[in-house]
């Protein structure tokens, strides 16, 4: 609507525009956080599986033994013959709420010096707060892929 003038917005044409951009946000908002959460959640099953890769090629270039050993929301890369840590990762530094299962009691991989992986399949869940990430690890040492 025009002024008497017939230039500029009244008082009524901006509250109008204010209440349906607020209208808006209301119901994008949510939809930003979520998608933000699945993001980070993809993002660490992501670092995870690569690091596995990592792992696995490390024993096949030492020819040696290295373990992963998994905590809840952290794991480390260990040279088993001498304990040393190769690398680590702590999740919850980067990606609050997001922790790590596998199926090992244990809750530790071993690669061989020829990338097989010591007994069974193993796999690995990463659980956020907007779902769950999987991956196995196959007695050969292959590691399947995100799902």
């Amino acid at each position: 609507m025009a002024t008497k003038a017939g230039k500029g917005f009244t008082l009524g044409n901006l509250v109008a525009v204010i209440l349906i951009v607020g209208s808006e946000a209301i119901v994008v908002v949510p939809r930003i956080n979520d998608f933000i959460k699945t993001h980070r959640l993809n993002n660490a099953a992501r670092d995870v599986w690569q690091d596995m890769h990592r792992a696995r090629l490390l024993a096949i270039r030492e020819k040696s033994t290295i373990r992963v050993e998994f905590d809840y929301d952290s794991y480390k890369v260990v040279r088993a013959s001498t304990g040393e840590v190769a690398f680590r990762r702590k999740l919850s530094v980067d990606y609050p709420d997001v922790i790590i299962n596998t199926t090992d009691v244990r809750g530790r991989i071993t690669f061989d010096r020829t990338g097989s992986a010591e007994g069974n399949t193993i796999e690995i869940e990463i659980q956020g707060p907007t779902g769950t990430r999987r991956f196995t690890i196959l007695a050969t040492g292959k590691i399947g892929g995100l799902s």
